[in-house]
């Protein structure tokens, strides 16, 4: 399955679409779609590991809102608009990142560390981080209901 999505109720079978959505969204949108908030997560942890006073600006918490925005059901199926976001939340997160002490740790999590340079990166990342990452399915449904709450 390269693809899942249930944010809306036309999911078919009420279970979720798997190939592309009921509603229109392709594969690839939806795959962009869980790679931003992927990088979304990424700048969230940064924030909370850093003293960010005099980092974080009105543009970090803009841009947040709004990448998180496009990620919800019908509202963005515009391909070359969600890799916009992700390159933007990749250079966000990036400037965040000179808050952190140890930059190189072993142990930040990937939503921090990694950057994909093109569309090949980004599918093939997408593939990884996307709502079925989570095998175990009871921690799958809190983070998503947890996303969906922003």
């Amino acid at each position: 399955m390269s693809m899942f999505c249930y944010q809306c109720q036309e999911t078919i079978g009420n279970v979720g679409c798997t190939k592309a959505g009921a509603c229109g969204k392709k594969e690839s949108t939806a795959n962009l779609q869980d790679l931003l908030i992927h990088v979304l997560k990424g700048i969230s942890l940064i924030i909370e590991k850093t003293d960010t006073e005099g980092i974080l600006t009105k543009k970090h918490g803009l841009f947040l809102c709004k990448a998180l925005f496009s990620t919800i059901t019908n509202a963005n199926f515009d391909d070359k608009r969600m890799i916009a976001l992700i390159k933007e939340g990749i250079s966000l997160r990036d400037e965040l990142k000179g808050g952190l002490k140890n930059q190189e740790d072993e142990s930040l999590h990937d939503s921090i560390i990694w950057s994909g340079e093109n569309e090949q990166d980004f599918a093939s990342k997408a593939r990884e981080v996307g709502v079925l990452a989570d095998e175990n399915e009871d921690v799958r449904s809190l983070r998503q209901l947890l996303i969906y709450g922003l």
